[in-house]
């Protein structure tokens, strides 16, 4: 059995790391372990609890402000890895962000918002062993900057001993008595672990890295590079060249040149064009044994011989650590130079922002204040009238108080008066009264009369006093309660005045206030303009000569033009922007590859200099069972030692072999003593979109930190029947999402990722992609714009370089393209078809005739058309003993031969897709299973060549098929119209056209049905070309000139043709006018893509005017059928593709007399004899071109001319009447009714 594939649940691969999990959940300890707990809880409970808020579209962002201030963010110079993997490549765009994002370096308030899961989509060919490189990097330089600290490596470490040894203080050996664990625990976070559930993909990563021969390749400078630069690539290529190293190791007591244990990672991976041991794949048994035989045992005895072999050592590790720090020291200082440039750079779009905010908001605080100010200037006005009139109401009111105060006044003078006068009158009458007296009264009467009258007269004085002073004092009353009512009504006025003086100086102090709103916003934004003027002086000064430079300093500022670049809509302004990666410059990346060199070198003097690594080896080789103890047996360690141990003897590992690898078959069992949380540094899955979610449970459960690498759009996983039938009986309402066979690992980390895309699914509800790679660099058209429009929405960018011209003559068609061949399926569910596997036979002639081991696959979506391919091979070279297939041997077959599912990951220049099935109901269920996952990954296999070989009417109902045929149609016709629209110079633009008009579509790509007559008349469809072609294209008017040279002197007689034939006629006409200058430049040009749409316009135009009359007049006329048992049928029973072109002209030539006495009789005199028989002689001669354009060959544009003149033009030269092109004289044929 195979431990590192999944075979379903009758093999136990994972049970028991989810039982422990599983325990971890209900005893609550696994929120409380510490690590990434949390996230392996989160990612487990993520489809039941899946949260949309706060995505972050790195593609299609909503806010372009805060777009740019994340992008700049993620970006700083300080947030990137100090170190750089070899290559005068960078990385992209995309790439970048997700480095970045993963590694979490710096203090950005983003890196927060994730989580330690990080998932990263990356569709073919974009990248994603590229992004893996960098982040190997910076581990081993972050853990080289902690391993640093130590003078000697051994402080780094604490002791342990065992507890269940037999020997002296529970040792289990003599010469190991304890092992060892590092003492700062943030050196165990650089680690990695790949794993996958796709044994080629770990096997892939485990060589890649190692391999120097691409690491030189990608260091070898260019015409174009300077001659600085090239030197630096050079100093660089001698860093990792193994050939050119100055450090020689004693290896089996040889001298070898070594960089990073050589000649180990030589050994292990049996491949001499390595450069060092910086991955080893481990995991099952075989992985193991290879890595002790081949690093771990020879370890020992080539470095670690005798007691003072530290002393021997030390030396050189104190050498590299000074090494390191020099370099480093270096790195920095160029990074604060570019943070310094960075800072310009942010200062200044902040500047921007801040001022065209300021401009904005000025002018809408303007606007609005003025509107204010208005409203209260007016509110002013009205309440300076109401003033007006309160300051009248005040003065009436006071006239009229003090009117009634002087009348009181007056009155109560009258009063006091009239008291005065009674109190006088009062004593005058007292005073006559008094004088007399009794002897008055009695002597002297008279007198004593008088007086008494006298008194009267006062008295009657005093009393009309008294009621003249009660009156007065009544009206004073009345006066005084008036003047009471009068003087509140005044004090009302006056409040009321004043009230509306307070107003009055509320709204000029509003209007003060808003007026001075604007003052200081003015003054702010002069100030901002001000700042932003000086920091462009800085910018200008700077930044600019940073960007425009040619030098090894120079590089791409990360600024607001480079964002309008970023976002265009521009297809090569945004690809460029894609393809760039801001503020990194060709010197700050030398010193970041020598860190790279450097790091390795403590990294190895470091585990070379400690005897705690070294015992630490040793039991691990114990623990493995290949290192015998004291006794030359197997030495046993007790489960509780083992769990104490193993962890810390694989962190001691990762110091010696920066990236560990494993399936997830087999990492149950490698790590199965690992029991706690967090063990591993980083934990990256690789091809997750194939790993079904529950395989990474307990890899996740011992790391701190995840990369999941994988793509959702390719190959899905594989639910095996026992687990689909599991998942079915899922009922309780929050498993049910987790029923789907199509959910991964990749999809339950993506949902997790707050970075990333939305792409379209067909649905109303898109689908999140965790952090995209969007630069495509594998393929070149059309296999790129098969995958970019059938799975990622057009996002991807297309970065790829066309072959090379030594490359390309190996190929067996000069063009991809869609190759129709049809046939019989073998049936009951076996979907091989013979008629393809003998296409595919003579595709294989060519290209084994050009070499012994092409680059070539033949990938089919079934198993029992590989299976049915394989067969006919070997039994076709059994019976053609003189084919050029005898070098293509069983290994051959096995490798270049298989499903879908087999090749992803995998590469060649050609690929064969080979469909299978045929239009049988019993294949129609096997052509709607084929989704755009397997084309996206069958097409993006091809580098350079795609030959799809298929039934085109049996795929009809297959969308992502049907799409794919129309791209491969098409898009060398899109190419060319792209040529002409750049505008290119005269002598580039006949290059271009040249080559872009090898790959139009020849007949052999579209359906072709051959007519069982003696004439081999065809019948053939155009759909894929009509549909294909974009919008744009087909909108396109064309001239009043252009119209009449094919016979139409307005659009108005285009468009009286119905639908089908206006659509194959414009579409014929565009494609004439846009290839005529590709003929100029190419003169053997294959018209048929052109010509195809012709013949179908005549075809169709045929049918339309003559099939209802001629079925209506010669019923009973018999015509030869199509098919079996149809032989000879009747005319009324003819099927619409029975009447062919070849059926019309011998019918019409049979019947040219009938046909012209009925003209007659309707009084068309004109077309007799003579003209009918004229008539089907022409369409005869189209007939003959229109089968020459359908049949495989070469279709010259001049042939195309010449059909073209039978169709369109007028012609009475050769005939016997003269006659318009015969597509116009056709409409003759609806008289006839």
């Amino acid at each position: 059995m195979d431990e590192d594939n999944y075979l379903g649940l009758s093999h136990d691969y994972f049970s028991e790391d989810i039982k422990h999990v599983l325990q971890k959940v209900e005893d609550g300890s696994i929120t409380s372990d510490g690590f990434r707990c949390d996230d392996l809880v989160r990612y487990i409970s993520v489809l039941s609890n899946d949260d949309q808020n706060g995505k972050i579209d790195l593609v299609h962002p909503e806010d372009k402000k805060e777009f740019f201030r994340q992008i700049s963010d993620i970006l700083e110079v300080e947030n990137a890895p100090l170190g750089k993997w070899p290559s005068k490549f960078m990385p992209a765009f995309m790439q970048q962000i997700a480095v970045n994002l993963c590694i979490r370096k710096g203090t950005s308030e983003l890196f927060g918002i994730n989580g330690n899961v990080f998932s990263v989509n990356g569709p073919p060919g974009t990248g994603k062993t590229t992004l893996l490189k960098e982040i190997v990097v910076n581990h081993i330089i972050e853990r080289a900057i902690l391993l640093a600290v130590y003078k000697d490596p051994d402080d780094a470490f604490e002791k342990h001993t065992f507890l269940h040894g037999g020997k002296q203080d529970h040792a289990y050996s003599a010469f190991t008595r304890a092992w060892y664990r590092l003492k700062n625990d943030s050196i165990n976070d650089y680690g990695i672990l790949v794993t996958s559930c796709n044994n080629a993909a770990v096997e892939n990563v485990s060589k890649e890295l190692p391999l120097g021969t691409g690491l030189l390749s990608d260091l070898k400078p260019t015409s174009d590079d300077t001659e600085e630069y090239a030197g630096m690539l050079q100093d660089i290529s001698t860093l990792f060249d193994p050939a050119q190293s100055l450090t020689y190791e004693t290896i089996s007591k040889k001298p070898c040149k070594d960089i990073y244990f050589t000649e180990y990672a030589k050994g292990l991976l049996d491949h001499e064009g390595v450069w060092g041991l910086v991955a080893a794949p481990l995991g099952k048994r075989a992985n193991i044994s290879a890595f002790y035989n081949h690093v771990l045992y020879p370890l020992y005895w080539d470095f670690y011989p005798g007691k003072d072999f530290k002393d021997r050592r030390i030396k050189k590790y104190e050498n590299a650590r000074d090494d390191f720090g020099k370099q480093l020291k270096a790195v920095l200082e160029l990074q604060d130079q570019l943070k310094g440039m960075c800072a310009i750079v942010r200062k200044r779009e902040d500047l921007i922002y801040k001022q065209n905010g300021l401009e904005i908001k000025l002018t809408e605080k303007r606007t609005e204040n003025n509107r204010l100010i208005e409203a209260e200037n007016l509110n002013l006005d009205r309440l300076q009238e109401i003033l007006k009139q309160k300051d009248k109401d005040v003065r009436l009111a006071k006239g009229e108080r003090d009117k009634i105060e002087s009348h009181i006044s007056e009155i109560s003078k009258e009063v006091e008066a009239l008291s005065s006068k009674k109190r006088e009158q009062l004593e005058k009458e007292v005073d006559a009264r008094k004088s007399t007296g009794v002897f008055s009264r009695l002597f002297n009467k008279q007198k004593a009369a008088a007086n008494e009258l006298l008194a009267e007269g006062y008295h009657e004085e005093v009393i009309k006093a008294t009621e003249e002073m009660e009156r007065l004092t009544r009206q004073l009353d009345e006066l005084r309660e008036e003047a009471k009512n009068i003087k509140m009504e005044v004090e009302r006025s006056i409040h009321a005045q004043n009230k509306v003086e307070a107003e009055i100086l509320d709204k000029k102090t509003k209007i003060k206030e808003l007026e001075k709103q604007i003052q200081e916003l003015q003054s702010v934004l002069e100030n901002t303009k001000h700042e932003r003027n000086n920091t462009e002086s800085i910018y200008l000064e700077k930044v600019r000569t940073f960007t425009q430079d040619k030098s090894v300093d120079a590089g791409i500022a990360l600024d607001t033009e480079f964002m309008d670049g970023l976002l265009s809509l521009d297809l090569k302004v945004s690809t460029d922007a894609q393809v760039a990666n801001p503020w990194f410059t060709k010197r700050y990346n030398i010193e970041r590859e020598k860190l790279f060199y450097y790091a390795m070198k403590l990294s190895k003097e470091f585990v070379l200099s400690s005897k705690s690594c070294r015992d630490n080896f040793k039991t691990l080789g114990h623990y493995w069972g290949l290192l015998p103890g004291d006794d030359k047996e197997r030495m046993e360690f007790h489960i509780d030692d083992k769990r104490r141990f193993v962890g810390a003897l694989y962190q001691t590992l990762f110091l010696l072999v920066p990236v560990l690898s494993t399936t997830f078959a087999s990492l149950g069992t490698f790590l199965r003593d690992v029991k706690e949380p967090g063990v591993i540094g980083t934990l990256i899955v690789d091809e997750a979109g194939q790993a079904q979610p529950q395989m990474a449970v307990g890899a996740l459960y011992r790391s701190r930190r995840a990369m999941i690498v994988g793509d959702p759009k390719q190959v899905e996983p594989v639910v095996t029947e026992d687990l689909n039938l599991l998942k079915s009986a899922f009922d309780d309402q929050e498993l049910l999402p987790y029923k789907s066979k199509t959910i991964s690992v990749q999809s339950l980390a993506d949902k997790l990722n707050h970075f990333g895309t939305y792409l379209d699914n067909g649905t109303d509800y898109p689908e999140w992609v965790g952090c995209p790679l969007l630069v495509h660099r594998r393929c070149i058209s059309p296999m790129y714009d098969i995958s970019n429009e059938i799975s990622y929405n057009g996002i991807m960018k297309q970065q790829t370089r066309e072959p090379a011209t030594t490359t390309a003559a190996t190929f067996v068609y000069d063009k991809s393209q869609w190759i129709n061949i049809v046939g019989k399926e073998k049936g009951n569910k076996n979907h091989f078809v013979e008629e393809q596997a003998q296409k595919v036979c003579e595709i294989l002639e060519t290209a084994f005739s050009k070499s012994d081991h092409p680059s070539l696959y033949i990938i089919s979506p079934f198993t029992s058309v590989v299976n049915g391919m394989k067969a006919y091979l070997k039994e076709y070279k059994r019976k053609v003993t003189d084919s050029y297939l005898s070098s293509c041997d069983s290994e051959w077959l096995n490798q270049n031969i298989g499903t879908v599912h087999t090749f992803q990951g995998k590469e060649a220049n050609e690929v064969i897709f080979l469909l299978g099935c045929d239009k049988s109901r019993e294949a129609r269920g096997a052509v709607k299973w084929v989704n755009s996952n397997i084309v996206n990954v069958a097409a993006t296999r091809a580098k350079y060549r795609l030959y799809v070989i298929g039934d085109e009417e049996a795929w009809q109902n297959s969308t992502c098929i049907k799409k794919a045929k129309m791209i491969l149609d098409t898009f060398a016709i899109k190419r060319i119209k792209a040529i002409l629209d750049e505008q290119l110079p005269k002598e580039e633009e006949a290059k271009a056209l040249a080559s872009a008009s090898t790959s139009l579509p020849s007949i052999t790509s579209f359906k072709v049905d051959t007519m069982e007559d003696e004439d081999g008349d065809v019948e053939f469809n155009t759909d894929s070309l009509v549909q294909g072609l974009d919008e744009s294209f087909i909108t396109t008017n064309l001239s009043m000139e252009q119209l009449r040279k094919f016979g139409f002197d307005t659009m108005e007689e285009l468009n009286s043709f119905p639908p089908q034939i206006q659509d194959n006629l414009l579409l014929g006409m565009k494609l004439f006018y846009l290839l005529s200058p590709v003929y100029e430049v190419n003169k053997t040009l294959d018209a048929s893509c052109c010509a195809i749409l012709f013949c179908k316009a005549l075809e169709l135009q045929m049918k339309d005017c003559f099939e209802t009359s001629l079925k209506s007049i010669y019923p009973e006329v018999k015509i030869r059928g199509q098919g079996k048992g149809r032989g000879m049928v009747e005319l009324k029973d003819a099927t619409s593709n029975e009447l062919t072109l070849g059926a019309f002209q011998r019918l019409l030539a049979s019947k040219s007399s009938d046909l012209a006495k009925r003209m007659e009789r309707i009084g068309k005199i004109e077309y007799g004899n003579d003209w009918w028989s004229t008539f089907a002689k022409r369409l005869d001669e189209c007939r003959e071109r229109r089968n020459k354009c359908c049949h495989s060959g070469l279709f010259s544009w001049i042939d195309q001319s010449n059909l073209l003149a039978e169709m369109f033009m007028s012609r009475n030269k050769d005939l016997m009447v003269q006659m318009g092109g015969i597509l116009f004289e056709s409409n003759i044929g609806k008289m006839l009714s």
